[in-house]
């Protein structure tokens, strides 16, 4: 009984209060039934955590194209397949229970996996409850063995068939007690279900052909059964899900079923004692349109941070077009593209979400990554390894300005997953703080330690002199290439040690990499921005942003004044204009914000403009500015401000109409409900 009730939960309990869910349509709740079986856990708990019907119509396009093997073609063959699966299930499992076919462990199994090789059924014999065996040929690259079987039985002859368990059930569960005078034992059910069918018996003892004995501890078939249970997550790539909450709201729906996987990695260093993110994506493939005679494709890339309570930190956007002779698009066909670039960062923890919208092509790729930027440093501490195929000289604007993965000149290439082909050479920089406070021997080396992370894998060392090993810039320490020639494919670990004379570790840094069994191409074709040398004006507008989003508001001044220093930008001036309205400083606010609203119209420093006239109690000048930008759209924080200047120059009347347009748009605002009830109780 307590294996019946765990599978069960297992088939079904998990997504009980998806199905249970009130707010759910229909065609919701039926989706869910049908696709049980292939969705994979962080599909389930994406789709449970969507409040509208659009944004689970939109999930549920998404998970079907994800599946479709010829996304290029009109019709999804593998949606089309498995909706048959459902419908014939339906007809074939249903009998003798309440449940629909394919909601039961039978169906459960059919859709999984499909019809299998071989279904014998054994319903009339008098010595063995009804039972079905059923034989399949395993998808070896997903994890299944080559063959393997899967008993159903009647338990006492009447209800819903189950799942056998060799391991756990044995074969006494599918004799009929009766026909043992003696009682049944392994060994006494074992004859008998073998005088009945000599397969059947094996099967009973092992779901995999050929591994048949009494004694087996049911070990295999259980390893059998838990390599199906977790098929779909090994055979579907559920990358759109994990990331579907924060990119739904910018993908259009002409957008919703295109979504590409892709490769991300990001990584903390500093410039001039700055830290930034620097970070690659690359997309499974990019498509391009042919245009006058060139590749074309249009991107607009979204970058935001936010910090570990969901805040809002920083958001970005940016527009990227490519364009490419044919000679360079047949250079670089094979090669995997990369967008790369780099992100000023504020200390703190914090979660980097990105979105790729390829516009000509209507696809898009979404990306995220948690990111801890450490404080100043004390004594000798390493940053994150970097680890590289090649490197080189970036030579001209290039040298001189900050790009992605380019470190005193040099510029560094890496791939987002660290793969690496068979007999290949690798290298390693990292930046170490805190050399010039320490006064290091000369016999100081540089250790590298590679191992295996597999039990009966090998490793090696690479040691060298510091001397050797600094570059200088950003005090950088670069190992140089050295051969990969003696490891055997697999996972490794690598670990590089600052160590000092007495050979003891003064400081050490950790990452991974992957020697792959084949060659493939790796190092991707890199499309970058070049920045001016930090600081420069941008990147202090986006310092300043992260500081005042944190509410930061010493920081965010300085840097937002720095900024306006180096450049005079509109952006810059509306940035402080709002730190100093946070700081209370309404006057220089108002100062700061007006210029721009008058010379650009500007909606957000009309704002900061309007608030900073009511902050000062200028009501008259408030509302022209009001009155100004509602006229080009409704907002509810604007309607709110119109309504308090109205009531502050004693204008019930024409303050009560803003509250309630307010209320109306939402409904949840208690301060404004308590306004408009001050507004009538002064009309009347």
């Amino acid at each position: 009984m307590k294996r019946i009730v765990g599978l069960s939960l297992f088939l079904l309990g998990f997504s009980f209060f998806l199905f249970a869910r009130d707010d759910l349509l229909p065609r919701h709740r039926q989706w869910l039934e049908d696709v049980s079986p292939i969705l994979t856990p962080a599909e389930r708990e994406i789709f449970s955590r969507l409040k509208s019907e659009a944004d689970r119509d939109k999930f549920i396009k998404f998970f079907w194209r994800q599946r479709d093997p010829l996304p290029d073609t009109a019709e999804n063959e593998f949606y089309k397949e498995y909706m048959e699966r459902v419908r014939t299930a339906d007809q074939m499992f249903g009998r003798g229970t309440s449940k629909r076919g394919s909601q039961t462990e039978r169906g459960y199994f059919y859709l999984l996996l499909g019809p299998p090789l071989e279904r014998q059924q054994f319903a009339t014999h008098s010595q063995i409850w009804p039972l079905e065996l059923w034989f399949y040929k395993g998808e070896v690259e997903f994890g299944l063995p080559p063959y393997f079987y899967l008993i159903f039985y009647q338990p006492q002859g009447s209800g819903e068939f189950r799942l056998y368990s060799p391991g756990i059930d044995g074969p006494e569960k599918l004799v009929i007690p009766a026909m043992s005078s003696r009682g049944l034992s392994r060994s006494s059910a074992y004859q008998i279900l073998r005088q009945v069918n000599a397969e059947l018996a094996n099967a009973s003892l092992n779901y995999l052909p050929g591994e048949q004995t009494l004694s087996s501890s049911g070990l295999a078939s259980n390893m059998v059964l838990a390599s199906v249970r977790s098929l779909p997550e090994k055979k579907f790539s559920d990358t759109y899900a994990r990331n579907y909450l924060s990119y739904k709201d910018y993908v259009e729906t002409e957008y919703s079923d295109r979504f590409i996987d892709s490769s991300f990695a990001a990584k903390i260093f500093r410039h001039s004692g700055q830290a930034f993110i620097h970070w690659t994506l690359e997309p499974r493939r990019i498509n391009f349109a042919e245009r006058g005679g060139r590749y074309q494709a249009s991107f607009d890339l979204v970058l935001r941070l936010e910090d570990m309570d969901g805040t809002l930190i920083l958001e970005d956007t940016e527009e990227i077009p490519l364009s490419l002779a044919p000679e360079q698009y047949q250079a670089h066909a094979r090669q995997a593209f990369a967008f790369q670039d780099v992100l000023p960062v504020i200390p703190g923890r914090f979660r980097l979400f990105g979105l790729l919208k390829n516009k000509t092509a209507q696809d898009f790729t979404s990306f995220s990554a948690l990111i801890t930027v450490p404080g100043p440093a004390t004594g000798i501490q390493l940053g994150e390894l970097l680890i590289y195929h090649h490197r080189e000289n970036a030579g001209g604007e290039t040298g001189r300005g900050l790009r992605a993965f380019t470190f005193g000149g040099l510029h560094y290439l890496v791939n987002a997953r660290n793969e690496f082909p068979p007999g290949a050479e690798m290298g390693i920089f990292v930046q170490v703080s805190g050399l010039s406070d320490m006064r290091l021997s000369p016999q100081t080396t540089v250790l590298v330690e590679i191992r295996s992370v597999e039990a009966d894998g090998g490793g090696m060392s690479v040691r060298k002199s510091l001397a050797e090993t600094f570059v200088g810039e950003g005090e950088g320490l670069d190992t140089g290439l050295f051969s990969l020639a003696d490891l055997k494919p697999g996972y490794y670990s690598a670990e590089l040690f600052l160590v000092d004379e007495n050979s003891r570790p003064v400081a050490s840094a950790k990452g991974n990499f992957v020697l792959l069994p084949r060659p493939l191409p790796l190092i991707p074709w890199v499309y970058a921005r070049v920045h001016p040398p930090f600081p420069n004006a941008g990147h202090l507008y986006l310092l300043g942003s992260e500081h005042f989003q944190s509410g930061q508001h010493d920081q965010a001044l300085a840097r937002a004044g720095e900024a306006l220093r180096l450049k005079d930008d509109p952006a810059a001036r509306i940035l402080l204009a709002r730190i100093l309205f946070a700081l209370g400083r309404f006057e220089d606010a108002l100062d700061a914000a007006r210029p721009v609203y008058e010379a650009t119209r500007s909606r957000e420093a009309g704002k900061i403009v309007a608030a900073s006239r009511a902050a000062l109690k200028d009501w008259p000048a408030a509302l022209a500015v009001l009155e100004e930008l509602l006229a080009g759209a409704t907002e509810v924080g604007l309607l709110n401000l119109a309504g308090e200047c109205h009531l502050q120059l004693h204008q019930p009347e024409k303050a009560l109409p803003y509250f309630e347009k307010s209320l109306g748009l939402v409904p949840d605002q208690p301060v404004v409900r308590e306004l408009e009830k001050k507004a009538k109780s002064l009309i009347k």
